[in-house]
């Protein structure tokens, strides 16, 4: 069995053991094991490639080249981040009973018995442990596929395990945002579907018969040849449907919902992989388009979808109520910047959208983790219910997600800065004379108004006696693991290694030469 099955296989067979029974720490440990060694393969298979081998499976329907190779391991890094931080975030709400019901804003319902009960029973704990593993298979498969089909089918999976993620806490908000949830991202992936019939429908047959025919590669070899308003119409499609699972204005409806109500591990999942999934996938059309009909045609779809995204995130992050939303709207935002990248085109300008794609993956695990604390520890992710200053009663979770904050921001000298840097330089030596300065000004808007947040939750006066008063910080795995991720955010801003640089210039060679 090849380096690039076994890969894939891991996470799969650790994804199966986690259903079985024994002690907890046996479980914790099946499941960082099985995802760092997910990692180490995902590493290992990079390295073949940039060692001058072509990693494949299948008849081609899997293959690694410089894009792939790049997404597989931030895929593998991101769940390993997850996997581990959810050993203490699951410990603690073990632990945790519900409590006196408090009702939320938009939950209207009596008081249940169950409330009483545990928050994560055992049962729902293993549950968790088997979604985890199973997501970053799907994720991986989203990474190697060169057939369009199992690239859509490994989509598809992530749907259906985000589903049960969102859903996990059982509260009627969870299940309402989970269906939500399901509905659009279905709606989305039948877009997608569509666009993919579409494309095979362009070659007129010259495609060939059998699984072959969907091939990226041969799509890409045979581009010139395809019918150019089939080939749109494919593209359209396509470019909706996947955006609608990267979270793209204005297909973004079912974020905020699903960060809020989603376990933070399972957040950061979604907020990273399937982010970076779906830019994968929205590249691979873009590419086909490009090789057929001129970088215009998507580009401009793709530089369009980014700046309606970046536009729309701007008022809803100024108006933010909750601290998971505002983790959402972020996230609408830096996919905004990746496409307004993308979309640009060229050389720097692909460079640099890759490059936040990288640094986002290193920021965004910070977030949700110090994020998380703050939800669990007040046991609420609403401002209100949090109140100000929290610096003074959870000083540990406070500051890392300030730290956060001036990543996310693209702050210097942190390595969101240099990329959005490199973006908007791109854009301002180009022909967007009118694009480049409005995404400008929105960026400057988003960066004030996601301060404005975070100094009224973390600073300010302390709120009265009738405030909620959090559980005290202590340190666990959780605790380390966020620790953890803010230390390798930080570093990744001054140093990234080089095997990474190089996987990112491997795969800016790809989106701009096509092979």
């Amino acid at each position: 069995m090849t380096l690039l099955l076994w890969t894939l296989l891991v996470p799969l067979l650790t994804g199966v053991l986690a259903v079985l029974p024994g002690p907890r720490w046996l479980r914790e440990m099946r499941l960082v094991a099985g995802l760092a060694l997910t990692l180490v393969l995902s590493v290992a298979t990079a390295g073949q490639f940039l060692a001058g081998g072509v990693p494949s499976a299948f008849g081609d329907a899997l293959r690694v080249d410089g894009l792939s190779a790049l997404v597989l391991v931030l895929s593998a890094f991101v769940g390993l981040m997850s996997g581990t931080y959810s050993v203490g975030y699951l410990r603690r709400n073990e632990e945790r009973r519900r409590g006196p019901y408090m009702p939320r804003e938009n939950e209207r319902r009596a008081p249940r018995p169950s409330d009483q009960r545990r928050l994560v029973p055992p049962w729902r704990r293993r549950e968790f442990d088997a979604l985890v593993p199973l997501y970053v298979f799907a994720m991986l498969l989203v990474a190697v596929s060169n057939n369009l089909g199992i690239l859509w089918i490994a989509v598809e999976l992530t749907t259906l395990v985000s589903v049960f993620m969102v859903a996990f806490h059982n509260r009627d908000t969870s299940l309402e945002a989970a269906w939500k949830f399901l509905v659009l991202g279905s709606l989305g992936l039948a877009f997608a579907l569509l666009g993919t019939v579409l494309l095979f429908a362009s070659g007129r047959g010259l495609l060939g018969e059998g699984m072959s025919g969907l091939h990226w590669t041969r799509l890409m070899s045979l581009a010139h040849e395809l019918h150019p308003f089939t080939l749109k119409l494919g593209v359209v499609f396509a470019l909706i449907g996947y955006g609608t699972k990267a979270g793209l204005a204005p297909m973004h409806t079912w974020k905020p919902d699903a960060y809020r109500e989603a376990p933070s591990p399972a957040g950061v999942l979604m907020a990273v992989g399937m982010l970076n999934g779906a830019l994968y996938c929205l590249l691979r059309i873009h590419l086909i388009a490009k090789a057929a009909l001129g970088p215009g045609f998507s580009g401009g779809l793709l530089l369009m979808l980014g700046l309606l995204s970046v536009a729309v995130a701007t008022p809803f992050i100024l108006i933010q109520w909750n601290l998971k939303r505002l983790l959402a709207y972020s996230s609408i935002e830096h996919v905004g910047i990746m496409a307004v990248g993308l979309g640009l085109g060229g050389e720097a300008a692909t460079f640099g959208a890759l490059l936040h794609m990288t640094y986002h993956t290193f920021a965004k695990p910070l977030a949700f983790f110090s994020a998380g604390t703050l939800a669990q520890l007040h046991r609420s992710s609403d401002f209100d219910d949090i109140g100000s200053g929290s610096l003074g009663r959870t000083p540990v979770a406070s500051a890392l997600f300030v730290v956060a904050a001036v990543m996310m921001t693209g702050s210097p000298p942190f390595g969101m800065f240099f990329s959005e840097m490199t973006i908007l330089r791109a854009g301002f030596l180009g022909p967007h004379v009118v694009a480049v300065p409005f995404f400008l000004a929105c960026l400057v808007l988003l960066f004030c108004g996601f301060f404005y947040q975070v100094g009224r939750l973390v600073l300010g006066e302390q709120p009265g006696s009738s405030a909620r008063t959090p559980d005290p910080e202590r340190f666990d795995v959780g605790t380390a693991t966020t620790i953890l991720a803010a230390v390798l955010a930080v570093v990744s801003a001054f140093y990234l290694p080089p095997g990474l640089l190089e996987l990112i210039r491997a795969a800016v060679r790809v989106v701009e030469g096509g092979q």
